[in-house]
């Protein structure tokens, strides 16, 4: 779920028509954490990451975003410093609408209460994941963030799959899961081994979206063959 699809073509193209075009190169930052929250950002096409961090200045990647997103509107409604830093992770295009012009629209259209059932979803979204990752082992862990992000930002991809273009690193990937770079690694490499991803640079295919969700709640992890819930155990 997006901005761009609990409203019409029509209050889209309002905002892309008022707005000011603009264009980021990958690892631009977008939206500063902590700055004031002077406008925001309608995504037309590219990638971003969602990065949070924290007193003790470890740095968290929340999410990934693409086109038919509004950054920053939170921000903007509440009056409040951004809460997270939005880094393009390849070249995006977006348009610019200043605060009062945005917090006009919403009004013009009666857009508060969209708004704020898609920050609720996005609150629960995450809150969701991070319970899931409190209990699972490594590989569910791990199958879970992709299953998610597959969800948020996939496509398919032709051939019956569901490609995801990451645009981050594999630590990244480990950081989402709270797992060690080797164990997301490894994980990984399972996940592959078994049919379920193909595995790029910075892109992954997810074959098998039901052995990924059977994966990502199973809650046991052994030495081949398949669970009784019929998910590859890793």
């Amino acid at each position: 779920m997006n901005f761009l699809s609990l409203v019409s073509p029509e209050v889209w193209r309002d905002l892309i028509e008022r707005g000011r075009r603009r264009t980021y190169q990958s690892q631009a930052v977008m939206l500063a954490q902590g700055e004031s929250p002077d406008g925001v950002i309608a995504l037309i096409d590219g990638l971003v990451k969602v990065v949070q961090g924290n007193e003790s200045g470890d740095r968290l990647t929340l999410m990934l975003r693409g086109p038919g997103e509004v950054l920053g509107e939170m921000g903007v409604l509440l009056d409040r410093p951004r809460s997270a830093t939005v880094t393009a992770v390849r070249p995006c295009t977006g348009v610019v609408m200043a605060a009062h012009a945005f917090r006009g629209y919403v009004a013009r259209h009666r857009l508060e209460s969209v708004l704020y059932r898609l920050s609720v979803d996005r609150l629960n979204s995450q809150e969701r994941l991070r319970a899931d990752l409190a209990h699972l082992p490594p590989p569910a862990r791990l199958a879970r963030v992709i299953a998610h992000l597959s969800d948020e930002v996939g496509h398919c991809d032709g051939d019956g799959g569901i490609a995801v273009e990451l645009g981050i690193p594999r630590e990244d990937l480990a950081t989402m899961a709270g797992m060690s770079r080797s164990s997301a690694l490894a994980a990984l490499a399972r996940l592959q081994s078994a049919g379920i991803v193909t595995l790029g640079r910075r892109r992954l295919v997810v074959r098998d979206p039901a052995l990924l969700t059977a994966v990502a709640q199973d809650d046991g992890v052994g030495d081949g063959g398949r669970s009784p819930r019929g998910a590859p155990t890793l």
